[in-house]
């Protein structure tokens, strides 16, 4: 046939151009037959969101109006499109109910005090840690565990930018309602996790040695740091998989599971302390920890595979009509749509947690040239700030999974605006508690911490810094929250890295002129207030400004 056509074409040039026209209308023909196959097959939110909407194809659903806006008094009770197509039961349809838009003041209580519980396990999981090893293994096993845990935890903490990307990403998802593509989140995000984890640990594995060696690690302490740091890194997958999993659960503002599955961790944990620490030492240590966390992962992912079975009983009809699968796994190679979506704000999310931890460290440095005593004043200190400004990362949790589900609705934003203000006085009253608590604490207990006397002296010296920093604290990272929620991650990023660069410039040249333990921490308590103000003008125009104008 081919030489037939090049000799017609040979002929009649007018041929080419009509062969070659009608030859692209049929590739493209067969190219849009193709991509719209893939559409209807593959689960992804954006492409979904049509027949994912609340009340598609099935007339309007309770709580929602013709526009499709919802009715925040019926909110309570809408059961969104995918009960009404499956025929579900009435538990599946539990599965299927939105949650309300504006919580009450216990649930909001609720989910903010599970989340900090959630919060301080691990600090208080080290603690447990330098208990055994400390009194069964000798001085340098304990002295180990410094650089060890300072190496993994800091860069875990880093990449808790999954757990605001993953909350982010679930809360919005369903918070429009589109239990379909909220299968994917699950499985998506926990394969993100797991890799991000894996690749985590072997970084971990590879720089110990030389990070070791910057921090000047003695020659009697590397080997068991080394070992330490070693073996954690095993569990770096299982760490970051914890992340993404109770961030799920938080996003579902079920503050519940995560804490059973801390409980369950740290009876491991303490077991395998007692067990392995007194043969194996530091590194005894870090393998109970990292055994307590797979027992840890074991239960959530037995959870969340229970959760998403329940999702899937609600969409288990897809685009056009075309069955889907009704048993999602449970781990997935992410979509390009959900992993452009959730790096979105991870990656803002981490650039403005290495600017806090810049921030955080150069008060260290600038108390470690005022001398021994007040060196230790600020170690004590500064403990003391890093476990009671959980309570501030609790509110931002919080604020980031009841948020979205305001955010989604049209209209003239007034439910999103009631709940900041009752954000606002809960946080408040919360940072009350907070700063009071770690102002006492040194007063009344101060022997727990140091018996010198001017050791003691210094910190009292500072205390009433440090409640007026955490009092501070609660509301800004509330605010945090809602910022991350409303999409302005990389606002945030260039935010932290000037604020940083500002005040550690600040500092380092104030302390020439007024050295002093109240110059650093009045630093922290003038950054909060930067912060606050720069945060508060950022939501003030973002959901009032456009209001008055």
């Amino acid at each position: 046939l081919w030489p037939k056509i090049r000799y017609s074409m040979r002929r009649r040039p007018g041929i080419k151009c009509r062969f070659w026209g009608r030859s692209l209308c049929k590739a493209a023909s067969v190219l849009g037959c193709l991509a719209t196959s893939c559409c209807l097959y593959r689960g992804h939110a954006r492409r979904h969101a049509l027949w994912t909407r609340p009340g598609f194809c099935t007339g309007v659903a309770p709580g929602l109006t013709r526009s499709r806006s919802v009715q925040p008094r019926d909110i309570n009770h809408c059961i969104v499109r995918a009960a009404h197509v499956t025929k579900s039961t009435a538990d599946d349809a539990k599965a299927c109910t939105l949650s309300p838009t504006e919580p009450s003041l216990l649930e909001l209580l609720r989910v903010v005090i599970g989340t900090f519980g959630l919060y301080i396990a691990s600090p208080v999981l080290s603690l447990a840690d330098c208990s055994f090893v400390g009194r069964l293994s000798g001085t340098a096993q304990l002295a180990a565990l410094g650089p060890g845990t300072s190496i993994c935890d800091s860069s875990t903490y880093v990449l808790s930018c999954m757990a605001v990307a993953t909350t982010s990403l679930y809360a919005n998802t369903r918070a429009r309602g589109q239990f379909f593509a909220l299968q994917r989140v699950i499985s998506d995000t926990l394969g993100m996790g797991l890799m991000a984890g894996v690749v985590h640990g072997f970084a971990i594995w590879q720089v110990a040695p030389c990070a070791l060696r910057l921090l000047g690690v003695e020659r009697a302490v590397f080997g068991p740091a080394l070992a330490y740091t070693q073996v954690r890194a095993f569990g770096a997958p299982l760490a970051i998989l914890t992340l993404v999993a109770q961030a799920v659960c938080l996003a579902e503002r079920d503050a519940t599971t995560p804490v059973v599955a801390v409980m369950i961790s740290a009876t491991i944990n303490l077991f395998g302390d007692a067990l392995l620490v007194p043969r194996y030492g530091a590194a005894g240590a870090a393998l109970a920890t990292v055994v307590a966390q797979g027992f840890g992962v074991i239960f959530l992912l037995q959870v969340l595979r229970r959760r998403q079975l329940e999702i899937a009983a609600c969409s288990d009809v897809g685009p056009l009509g075309v069955a889907v699968r009704a048993t999602p796994c449970l781990i997935t190679a992410p979509l390009a749509g959900i992993r452009r979506r959730f790096l979105a704000v991870a990656l803002p999310s981490s650039v403005a947690f290495v600017g806090k931890i810049i921030f955080m460290n150069s008060l260290t440095v600038a108390a470690a040239g005022l001398g021994t005593v007040a060196l230790a004043a600020h170690q004590v200190s500064f403990m003391l700030f890093l476990f009671f400004c959980r309570a501030g990362d609790a509110l931002g949790a919080a604020a980031q999974a009841f948020l979205p589900s305001t955010l989604s609705q049209k209209g003239d934003g007034a439910p999103t605006r009631r709940l900041l203000w009752r954000l606002t006085r809960f946080s408040f009253g919360w940072g009350l508690l907070n700063a009071g608590a770690a102002g006492l604490l040194p007063m009344f207990l101060g022997e727990l911490f140091t018996r010198d006397q001017a050791v003691r002296a210094a910190v009292l010296g500072v205390a009433p810094l440090m409640g007026f920093g955490l009092l501070l604290h609660c509301t800004t990272l509330m605010l945090e929250g809602v910022l991350l929620a409303s999409g302005r991650g990389p606002w945030l990023a260039k935010v932290y890295w000037f604020n940083s660069v500002v005040f550690v410039s600040g500092l380092v040249f104030a302390s020439r002129f007024s050295p002093g333990l109240s110059l650093v921490w009045g630093a922290m308590v003038a950054f909060q207030v930067f912060r606050l103000s720069e945060f508060s003008t950022r939501v003030w125009a973002d959901h009032w400004g456009h209001t008055q104008r």
